[in-house]
Parts: C-alpha cells; sequence; structure tokens
C-alpha cells in the first residue's frame, strides 16, 4: 500500500452541520439583541431640563475640597462654597421634578443662566 494515495473524508452528518450553524446564528442574534437592547435604558434616563434657579451658599471662609473624579484621579481646589443649580425636569407622566445639582467650580456656575437647558444625566437624585 502506497501511504501517499490515501485520502481522509469525514463522514460529518448532514443534520450535525445544520445544527451547529443554526446555534452559532442563534447565539449572534442573542448577542446583537443584547448590545441593542442595553442602549435603549441609557437614552430613556437621559434627562434634561430647564435652570429654574441657582444658588450660592458661601463658606465662612475659603476651604480645599479634595474631589475623586470618576477616571480615579484625585484633584484638590480652593472653593468659596457650594454652587447650586435647580433644575426641573419634565416627567413621563407630564409632572415636573425638581434636580439640585451641585457644581465644583464657579465657573461653570457662572457660564449656566436660568432658563438655560441643562442635562442632568441618569446619575443625579432627585431632591425632595
Amino acid at each position: 500500500m502506497d501511504s501517499s494515495r490515501r485520502v481522509v473524508e469525514s463522514k460529518l452528518p448532514a443534520h450535525v452541520v445544520a445544527g451547529a450553524v443554526f446555534i452559532a446564528m442563534a447565539v449572534a442574534a442573542f448577542i446583537i439583541l443584547a448590545v441593542w437592547e442595553s442602549g435603549r435604558g441609557l437614552k430613556e434616563a437621559r434627562m434634561s431640563g430647564v435652570v429654574i434657579a441657582k444658588e450660592f451658599r458661601p463658606l465662612a471662609q475659603t476651604e480645599r475640597q479634595i474631589t475623586l473624579n470618576r477616571s480615579g484621579t484625585v484633584t484638590n481646589a480652593l472653593t468659596e462654597g457650594d454652587f447650586i443649580l435647580h433644575v426641573e425636569v419634565p416627567q413621563k407622566d407630564g409632572k415636573p421634578k425638581l434636580f439640585n445639582v451641585w457644581l465644583n467650580d464657579r465657573q461653570r456656575y457662572d457660564a449656566v443662566k436660568v432658563g438655560d437647558n441643562f442635562d442632568v444625566g441618569p446619575y443625579v437624585v432627585p431632591s425632595n
């Protein structure tokens, strides 16, 4: 027997191949659907409203404020007090909800005017 002429043929049934293709397509469809649906919750959670009032609560003396950012970096700055925006956000039921937004610096606080649109995002807790 000459071993150079040997041909190896796979004896894989057609239903096994069809089943593997079907399972692969189902997994791919599930992943695509999961990614599609995960973005919808963030879109619905995004809240934007109108600034109805600005409030500045001065401190007795300037203090150094240490902040841990979302990226994990630590920053420090001198602060004169609390810069608060009161934002009214319309809800799905039509009733507006008041949000208090604390800002870190005077520049952002001064840049926003009463009546401006302001994005409170999905991460701010409503005031009581």
